[in-house]
């Protein structure tokens, strides 16, 4: 049983549009020793209160006014807001459609709770994150506590990193050095962007790989190449946005070129015609998404990389055919 005096010092940032909600679950919150309790009814003005509240927690609605609560979690995930890119967050829903439920699960929230939640599930909930955090893992679209079921994950590449939890420190009793916290966040950044720089690398050549032959067979793109070719585009901008004022800056003048090409072909979108004036365009593509899945994995030779690549294209095509055969769901 956690004393409610250590439940007192974490603080909870806590939101909901509906004043009787908020009332509900600040009345169990409060009465399970969480007095720190700091509470908003939209999100216009979210990044200033979450300077100004620094919670262990935040706890929210996934719809409010004032903003998007999703988009906000992933903002946070990706560094862009607040000063702990690892604060959990908890978001609540009443009846979710599934796309809303993957759009939650892919901004990198770490529970999704259904209303109407009994008290008692809300405190387990509460507490589950706190003490029992999942680590964290990155790919190229996603950062945030590993999703996959526990009986998943004991192999595959995905590294699991584990990350600064100060609401942890607070209910076992650990004392929290802020120094302390501010360079584990530096390590955990660190290794992230490591982590990130390398997915993203590994999706350009992914790509690449599959949409080449595409544009090269003189048959119009359709509408999953396009798809496929925007993600390569939102890789290589993120990598050029990663290596940008660090020792890596070079790797972005190869992303500007690559970037050049990609978007030139997108820019043709169905109506592209292959011909031999784009021929040096889509060998640019490939050669120089090898060169930046190279650069950041100089421990590796070129051809394990390639076979890596191509076992993770066969894959992709084997979970696509099943899909379409119904064997398993999109």
């Amino acid at each position: 049983m956690i004393p409610a005096e250590r439940r007192a010092e974490v603080r909870i940032l806590y939101g909901d549009p509906a004043l009787g909600t908020r009332r509900l679950y600040r009345q169990a919150l409060m009465s399970a020793g969480y007095t720190h309790l700091r509470e908003f009814e939209s999100l216009e003005g979210f990044s200033d209160l979450l300077h100004v509240a620094q919670p262990d927690l935040v706890f929210m609605a996934a719809e409010m006014p004032g903003g998007d609560a999703i988009t906000l979690t992933s903002e946070l995930r990706h560094g862009q807001l607040g000063v702990n890119p690892y604060l959990p967050v908890i978001l609540t829903v009443w009846e979710p459609p599934q796309s809303l439920v993957r759009r939650i699960i892919d901004a990198g929230a770490d529970d999704l709770l259904v209303k109407p939640l009994s008290t008692r599930a809300l405190l387990d909930r509460v507490e589950a994150v706190g003490l029992n955090r999942k680590p964290f893992v990155v790919t190229s679209d996603y950062i945030g506590p590993d999703r996959r079921r526990s009986d998943a994950r004991g192999g595959g590449s995905v590294q699991h990193i584990h990350v600064p939890n100060p609401m942890r420190a607070k209910l076992t009793g650990e004392t929290i050095d802020p120094h302390s916290l501010r360079h584990e966040i530096m390590v955990a950044n660190e290794e992230i962007n490591r982590q990130r720089l390398r997915a993203s690398a590994f999706r350009i050549a992914f790509v690449a790989e599959q949409i080449v032959p595409v544009y090269q067979s003189g048959l119009s793109p359709d509408d999953g190449t396009l798809a496929m070719l925007s993600d390569l585009i939102s890789s290589t901008e993120d990598i050029q946005r990663r290596v940008a004022n660090t020792e890596f800056a070079h790797v972005g003048q190869i992303c500007d070129r690559l970037l050049q090409a990609a978007r030139q072909i997108a820019e043709q979108g169905v109506s592209f015609v292959y011909g031999p004036d784009w021929q040096k365009q889509l060998d640019l593509l490939k050669t120089l998404g090898e060169a930046v899945l190279a650069f950041f994995n100089p421990d590796r030779d070129a051809s394990a990389l390639a076979g890596e690549v191509a076992e993770a294209i066969d894959r992709f095509r084997a979970r696509k055919a099943a899909q379409s055969a119904g064997q398993i769901p999109a």
